[in-house]
């Protein structure tokens, strides 16, 4: 998936752009890992009663300009449209309780 300034979930009604106060060390506090080119990475597992293996995965880009979001199968292969699933309420409460963290914690603002 390619990193633009504004991201979001397929389906989603809420879209996110980085904080411009946001530091590498934010990132790492919150959970992200550089990738061996130098990204940030954050990966979360997802599971519930309903979906076994998914997984929350937000990539930043080196300079903390550009990011992308998606929702992947176990093995990282696979995007997965969460809007599509049968009972994915959970999931869906999963997600924004994560996004909420970040938008408190200074690394996401969320775009009106």
């Amino acid at each position: 998936m390619a990193l633009t300034t504004v991201a979001k979930l397929p389906n989603f009604n809420r879209e996110f752009k980085l904080n411009p106060e946001c530091k590498p060390y934010t990132l790492r506090d919150n959970g992200f890992s550089n990738t061996k080119i130098g990204n940030f990475m954050y990966k979360r597992d997802l599971n519930v009663e309903t979906a076994q293996g998914l997984v929350l995965k937000v990539v930043v880009d080196k300079n903390i300009e550009k990011l992308s979001i998606s929702t992947v199968n176990q093995t990282g292969l696979s995007n997965i449209n969460v809007s599509k699933l049968d009972n994915n309420e959970m999931i869906i409460e999963k997600i924004n309780f994560i996004f909420d963290g970040f938008i408190d914690r200074g690394v996401m603002l969320e775009v009106e």
